[in-house]
């Protein structure tokens, strides 16, 4: 059975993991949105941009599961990229009732620079790092990831 004092460093030790995973999404959303605002794209839309372009999902409600969005939020930020002419809403051909979002010829065009951009930013942040701890820092992504 496990004593309080040990509970407690648990605790302790998830809430500290926790600030520093919260704190690296924050900074890697901050260096991409300073990346992309040449492209006058944010973050967010980015990842929609990209989930679209690799063809992750096609519609609105999809993405939101994937994205863990709200769907007022993601029907303005599809909204903005339509009207930056990036993303079109279309029937889908499946089914009559459905909509579906694609990738305009402008946005395919953008598409590229956003992959630069990322890339960009993944360099910088991972300058530091030897081939090794980028490695293993992949493989513990990937380990955290297949929990979820």
């Amino acid at each position: 059975m496990a004593t309080l004092t040990h509970l407690r460093q648990q605790r302790q030790s998830a809430a500290g993991l926790d600030a520093l995973m919260e704190h690296a999404h924050g900074a890697i959303l901050d260096a991409l949105n300073r990346e992309l605002q040449v492209l006058d794209i944010t973050a967010a839309q980015y990842v929609i941009i990209v989930n679209l372009a690799n063809s992750r999902t096609e519609s609105i409600a999809a993405l939101c599961k994937l994205l863990a969005y709200d769907p007022g939020a993601m029907t303005r930020m599809v909204r903005r990229l339509e009207r930056k002419g990036l993303v079109t809403r279309l029937r889908s051909p499946r089914n009559s009732r459905a909509i579906t979002l694609e990738l305009t010829a402008a946005g395919w065009s953008i598409y590229p620079k956003l992959i630069e951009c990322i890339t960009h930013v993944l360099d910088q942040l991972l300058a530091d790092f030897s081939q090794d701890e980028t490695s293993k820092l992949k493989e513990l992504l990937h380990k955290l990831l297949s929990k979820i």
